[in-house]
């Protein structure tokens, strides 16, 4: 046995099941959907950031928000709970 199957034995240790791993794994390129904002119905409310498991949504200098599809693993739930329907799950082209 590893270190590494070790260590993820044990899962207090294991790098991969503590939050926040999504920033040293680079996830999103594995998504099938990609959200895309409307920025004619974003109300920069910020619901999305807040919600967003992978920390992938980062706030521009101008109030609106824009996606790090490296990090994005295209959950959706960003969309779903926008109250304005400003962002749109679209089919990730390979």
């Amino acid at each position: 046995m590893t270190n590494k199957e070790e260590e993820c034995l044990n899962i207090s240790r294991c790098r991969v099941c503590k939050p926040g791993s999504t920033l040293i794994n680079k996830t999103g390129g594995w998504r099938n959907f990609r959200p895309v904002y409307i920025y004619e119905k974003c109300t920069k409310c910020g619901i999305c950031h807040i919600v967003c498991p992978d920390m992938s949504i980062k706030p521009r200098e101008d109030g609106f928000f824009e996606y790090d599809y490296d990090y994005c693993k295209g959950c959706g739930i960003c969309a779903n709970e926008c109250p304005a329907d400003a962002i749109e799950m679209i089919l990730e082209e390979k």
